[in-house]
This record gives C-alpha cells, sequence and structure tokens, in this order.
C-alpha cells in the first residue's frame, strides 16, 4: 500500500498504472480503520494487477477536491485515469469484489 503526499505522485502513479484503487480516507475515523486491512487483503489476495493507494483527506484536502471527496471512507477504481467504481461509506466487501472482478476481467481481455 502506497499512502499518497501529493497531487503530483498521485498524477504518477496514474499514468504508470492502468488498475489503481484509490482509498480516501480520515485519520478519526473508525469506519475507515476497520475496512482499510478488509480492502487491503481483497487488492492483495485477489487483484494483484490493481494498484492500492491511501489518501488522507485532511493531508491532501487539493486532491480530495478534485475528486468531489465530501465524506470518508471513499474508493475510487481508476482505469487509465477514469473513475469507474466510486463507493462511500457503508462498504460490502463482497459486492465491491464483484465489481471489481468485472472490471478487470474486461481490461484485461
Amino acid at each position: 500500500m502506497n499512502q499518497i503526499s501529493s497531487i503530483e505522485q498521485f498524477e504518477q502513479i496514474i499514468k504508470d498504472t492502468p488498475l489503481v484503487l484509490a482509498y480516501f480516507s480520515g485519520e478519526n475515523c473508525s469506519v475507515c480503520n476497520s475496512l482499510k486491512p478488509k480492502i487491503e487483503m481483497l487488492i492483495e489476495q485477489s487483484f494483484p494487477s490493481v494498484k492500492y493507494i491511501e489518501i488522507k483527506t485532511a493531508q491532501n484536502p487539493l486532491l480530495s477536491a478534485r475528486f468531489n471527496i465530501f465524506t470518508v471512507p471513499v474508493l475510487l477504481l481508476l482505469v487509465e485515469g477514469k473513475e469507474y467504481i466510486r463507493e462511500s461509506r457503508n462498504i460490502s466487501i463482497v459486492e465491491l469484489s464483484g465489481k471489481i472482478d468485472k472490471i478487470v476481467q474486461l481490461y484485461e481481455q
């Protein structure tokens, strides 16, 4: 997992990696803290071609604003820099896995 500290770093990752899952989180967010290890495990075990990154909204307000992040946690799946999935707050790991699987399968064909 990579923690992003600037817009430039984010844009470089998007440029270099076609499939990126961006996890926008907050420092004192209990939902963020409990969901994070589940998301990390899902990506690590099921989707090795997807790069997982974390963005702390308080430390990256411009990046959060760029993607209209008004609450946390928010997950964005970006394919070649374009948003394909947006999930926020109450996120089902099973449903998220199914959605990511469909997009990854289509992309990797």
